[in-house]
């Protein structure tokens, strides 16, 4: 039977599977009968996983720092894509409040119908907003509509707007005006003008 010390020095060998067939089968009947032996036997077998040197370990942090550089360029990238875009779609689709000197307006009476004519002379598209403008509950808890309020704003010209659409044409029942609160708000950006049955030429 063999010994100790020789099934250890053998170990590697066996372990590679470069033994005689005789040689293993006392190898293997050695490490059924003697624990120490078969301790190292398990030890050797046992793959080790290899710790990463500091070369490893400094191309990792290399590796970690150009990642963090490119995503925060990428996200600063996006943040500049986004806020240009914004920009855009104020001056393109919501555009900005219009002053007095920036706009001309005159008013005439067609048969029963008051127009309000409005047109900009800056050389940007015209959009008008207009909003219903409410008095005081009724009875029935219905509050009555009194009035307009409409609220020009200059757009860049662009395709979402004819670049011609500098004008626009409002018009209501001459006989809304015999009600006393009826009104009709023109509200730019420095200030009101108010039409009523009383000044429907301010």
């Amino acid at each position: 039977m063999l010994k100790c010390h020789v099934v250890q020095d053998l170990l590697p060998s066996y372990i590679d599977g470069l033994v005689s067939k005789e040689t293993e089968a006392e190898i293997q009947q050695h490490l059924q009968e003697c624990q120490a032996c078969q301790a190292i036997y398990t030890k050797m077998s046992t793959p080790t996983t290899a710790a990463p040197s500091k070369e490893a370990h400094r191309e990792i942090d290399f590796l970690k720092k150009i990642r963090r550089k490119i995503t925060g360029k990428l996200l600063l990238g996006a943040a500049g894509i986004v806020l240009v875009l914004a920009v855009a779609a104020y001056f393109i689709a919501i555009g900005s409040p219009v002053s007095q000197n920036q706009l001309v307006y005159k008013t005439q009476v067609e048969g029963d119908l008051w127009q309000l004519d409005l047109e900009l002379t800056n050389n940007k598209a015209l959009l008008v907003r207009t909003e219903s403008l409410y008095g005081e509950a009724n009875a029935d808890g219905i509050r009555p509509v009194i009035g307009k309020i409409l609220k020009p704003y200059q757009l860049v010209p662009s395709p979402l707007l004819e670049a011609e659409n500098k004008s626009f044409l409002y018009g209501t029942q001459l006989d809304n005006f015999e009600r006393e609160d009826y009104k009709i708000i023109l509200r730019l950006d420095d200030g009101d003008i108010t039409f009523t049955g009383d000044n429907l030429n301010p």
